[in-house]
């Protein structure tokens, strides 16, 4: 039962099931088994190695790998064994799940260092969205009122936390353009004073020039014209 959940996510991995997060309730399942499942993983890793034929993909580099399992361990736990599996068993699945979690990584960095509640608010929506990508795979093996309940309320924190998110990216606005503001009220009040003193300053620094330019310059001497020999 296990293997059979690790290949339904790694399917989930591969194919992203977008559009079942958008439907207020999921659609009638078929009953997946392993063989079904692992199809969904050939069939989008086919379709991939077709796009990506011409264009090769480099390799994760350990930093990239570290900094995902970081990722999983500390903030999603339920991931880590998915990823386990994904490594001994689905190793290009595993490469495209550490570039995905590294990037959600390096994102989540950028927030935290620049922006601590906004980093607060993106942690959070990140969990809701593998949370509820975790439900999904549950769900295709087979429904289940408890599984049903869980990823409902999912859904609605992933929207809670969009909207979250929305509302702070306004607010740190808001603030920002107050500031531009009272910066343009005080431009415009100073704008005659600003002028004078600019141009006082620049006229100063010229006659000065001037001065030193007349101080040093040699006064001209006369040549006395030779004598004829």
């Amino acid at each position: 039962m296990r293997r059979l959940l690790f290949v339904a996510l790694a399917a989930l991995i591969v194919l992203p099931l977008l559009a079942l997060a958008d439907n207020d309730t999921p659609k009638e399942p078929a009953n997946l088994n392993e063989a079904a499942a692992a199809k969904h993983v050939e069939s989008a890793k086919a379709s991939r190695g077709k796009a990506a034929s011409s264009k090769p993909v480099a390799a994760i580099t350990p930093e990239q790998e570290a900094a995902a399992v970081a990722l999983v361990q500390k903030h999603h736990s339920d991931l880590f064994e998915l990823l386990i599996y994904l490594k001994e068993g689905l190793p290009q699945e595993y490469e495209r799940a550490i570039r995905d979690l590294s990037r959600a990584s390096d994102r989540l960095a950028q927030f935290e260092k620049r922006d601590p509640q906004r980093y607060r608010l993106e942690l959070r929506l990140w969990q809701a969205e593998s949370r509820r990508q975790l439900l999904t795979a549950r769900l295709q093996m087979g429904y289940d009122e408890s599984l049903l309940k869980e990823l409902r309320e999912t859904l609605k924190e992933e929207q809670e936390l969009g909207l979250a998110v929305l509302r702070h990216e306004r607010e740190r606005l808001a603030g920002r353009m107050a500031k531009i503001d009272e910066q343009i009220t005080n431009q415009e009040d100073a704008a005659e004073a600003s002028v004078e003193r600019k141009f006082a300053t620049l006229t100063k620094a010229a006659k000065n020039s001037q001065r030193n330019v007349s101080k040093n310059r040699k006064p001209a001497t006369s040549k006395k014209p030779k004598d004829p020999a």
